[in-house]
């Protein structure tokens, strides 16, 4: 998850800035067209971490790398694109010696955030253990967001953007969000047809606020004939207070959902999930923000449809380098 924080009557953002697509998206157009190959599975919904789950390889190095293009970029309840689309790519570095794989990789995303950063950009790392059917996958991943142009703060109950002197106004958002995350992700195949995978993730410092979150998820997979499988994630997010610095707030926990179907062809997966969450307007102004409901130089309205119900449309890519060199 990505998050950036208004805290101006003590609101919570998570919201993203403009920039230039471009390159990202040229590049990611570039895999798309690249042809067949092995595909590893990159998982659907952005939870902890947004590598692939362990494939079976021979001991040694691999790499995998691919990217997707997707309608809208929703992460834990909340989109991180402005209800726009989005893309990304992704490399990660693994050595497997035996049933473990060590892994490290790097993801950037195009987002729409408040504070104008040009990218989320994720870096990760872990531990993938196999064990007959069930594995496990423990790691720690940090969110970036380089450039950021813009601070939030509150004067007077209005809202203002890099004011001179923020320390002695109400400081409404982190200048830089990035922050860190701890996760845990097992898996159980019970048959060729049912998975049933799950995560739990916990930062100390959730969109550098120094608000607690921590997020469980359950994600059951059923494998259908002809390439087909459908799939859903159901997740709790407890979510603490920020620091004094930012006003002692509470945020909202809350529940986020998606279920989806997608269909596999070679490298490429097609899939269209539906998103949402309990989180009603203002609670998703108080969690995650919005420009829209904190116009500068007015007091808000503190409402925002950044975790409304969705349908998002994905097509995927990924490939490893031995399964290249195999073709």
């Amino acid at each position: 998850m990505r998050n950036n924080v208004i805290v101006g009557n003590v609101h919570q953002y998570s919201n993203f800035g403009d920039f230039d697509e471009s390159l990202l998206l040229a590049t990611t157009a570039v895999l798309l067209l690249s042809g067949a190959a092995m595909a590893a599975d990159l998982p659907v919904t952005k939870g902890p971490a947004p590598a692939p789950a362990p494939v079976a390889s021979t001991d040694g190095f691999d790499f995998t790398f691919g990217g997707k293009l997707m309608s809208d970029y929703i992460s834990q309840g909340s989109t991180q694109s402005d209800h726009k689309p989005s893309a990304t790519v992704y490399g990660e570095l693994r050595y497997n010696i035996g049933g473990t794989q060590l892994y490290a990789g790097v993801q950037p995303w195009t987002v729409k955030l408040i504070t104008g950063t040009p990218a989320e950009v994720d870096l990760y790392g872990g531990v993938r253990q196999t064990l007959g059917d069930f594995s496990v996958d423990v790691g720690g991943i940090y969110y970036e967001y380089p450039g950021n142009k813009r601070q939030y703060t509150q004067v007077g109950g209005n809202y203002v953007i890099n004011a001179p002197n923020p320390d002695l106004t109400t400081a409404t958002s982190a200048k830089n969000p990035s922050y860190g995350e701890i996760y845990i992700k097992p898996s159980y195949n019970f048959n060729s047809t049912f998975t049933l995978g799950g995560s739990v993730f916990a930062t100390n410092n959730w969109g550098n606020v120094g608000a607690n979150n921590v997020g469980l998820t359950l994600s059951p997979k059923i494998n259908l004939p002809a390439n087909f499988s459908v799939s859903a994630d159901l997740g709790r997010y407890l979510v603490g207070r920020s620091s004094t610095k930012y006003g002692n707030f509470k945020f909202h926990d809350y529940t986020a959902w998606d279920a989806g179907v997608s269909y596999v062809y070679k490298a490429a997966t097609l899939d269209l999930r539906y998103y949402g969450s309990d989180l009603n307007k203002s609670r998703c102004f108080d969690n995650f923000g919005d420009p829209a409901g904190s116009l500068p130089g007015t007091p808000g309205t503190l409402r925002s449809n950044w975790c409304d119900t969705r349908v998002v449309a994905t097509l995927s890519v990924d490939f490893t380098y031995k399964g290249l060199v195999a073709h």
